[in-house]
């Protein structure tokens, strides 16, 4: 294209003579080079805008973007719908995230999250072409009441990731072998670390804790632990139950209680307080899940 413009330049010059034409053609083909480099830059960054909207995806909470993010490697974006620091219980998305929904590929939900049985229908509604991964598919219960934190457990996280695996191959074929060997490399970290939290909490002084939210069943149950919840059905406790939580308490020696940020934690207090415990804060809803998963285990082995 440049040679063209350079040639018709020249054409016209030669019906001039002289140094004023050649200063004409320099200047000309210098303008010409500037103006084809500019547009070359502009398509590849459209071409690479097109690209990161082709090959996005959500997920529902930031724990469930990690192990997405293990399988999927750098094939794809992730983003979550809940932000760190936001409750799914309460949550609600964003003008932007429903609009950066609409350019993602697929959705990943835990399954029975609050935001997610009150949003997904919604968001399928409004993006029938969004696929709605629920990773949730053969997990077992675990503990005696329904918890939605399923990915507290390492066997739940495990299976999780295994159906997660499924369906990246199921969406880009092209690179199942990476999504397949991410799986195995991943599951493998998990078996790892479920063995470092058995050794952890394989001689604990009390197996109870106390807990504002209810958000620890699954765990609780993976490692023959009792988790003692303030709140009940979502509410907080009356003076009367709360009296009884703290002798429960106090009778099976627990010494840690935790609390989350997105929970109110006045009832926790109290009963740190009358017990002498120590009140710990956590969060089930941090990306880095292993490290979260580390360290709950390590404040019930150390008391702190």
């Amino acid at each position: 294209m440049i040679g063209v413009y350079l040639r018709i330049i020249i054409y016209l010059c030669n019906r001039k003579q002289g140094e004023q034409s050649m200063r004409l053609i320099k200047r000309s083909y210098r303008i010409i080079c500037a103006a084809w480099c500019c547009a070359m830059i502009a398509g590849l960054t459209a071409c690479s805008s097109q690209g990161d909207s082709a090959r996005s995806i959500m997920t529902s909470i930031e724990p469930l973007r990690y192990l997405v993010d293990q399988v999927a490697g750098s094939e794809w974006t992730t983003t979550a719908l809940v932000p760190e620091g936001f409750s799914p219980e309460e949550y609600s998305p964003s003008t932007q995230q429903m609009a950066e929904l609409s350019n993602c590929m697929a959705l990943f939900t835990i399954g029975k999250l609050p935001i997610e049985t009150t949003w997904v229908p919604r968001i399928e509604s409004s993006n029938p072409t969004l696929r709605v991964v629920d990773t949730s598919a053969g997990l077992r219960e675990r503990g005696m009441a329904f918890d939605p934190h399923t990915w507290t457990s390492p066997a739940n996280a495990r299976q999780i990731v295994g159906n997660i695996a499924d369906a990246l191959c199921e969406i880009d074929h092209a690179h199942d072998t990476l999504y397949i060997y991410n799986m195995h490399r991943t599951q493998a970290a998990i078996d790892s670390l479920h063995t470092t939290l058995t050794a952890t909490l394989a001689d604990l002084p009390s197996r109870s804790f106390v807990i504002a939210h209810p958000a620890l069943t699954q765990f609780a149950a993976d490692y023959g632990l009792h988790q003692i919840a303030i709140e009940a059905d979502g509410k907080e406790p009356t003076p009367a139950s709360l009296q009884t939580l703290i002798t429960q308490a106090r009778d099976e020696g627990v010494r840690v209680v935790f609390v989350q940020r997105e929970f109110a934690d006045r009832s926790a207090r109290i009963i740190t307080e009358q017990l002498g415990a120590t009140l710990v804060q956590i969060n089930p809803l941090a990306y880095d899940w292993p490290a979260e998963m580390t360290k709950i285990a390590r404040s019930l082995k150390d008391g702190r």
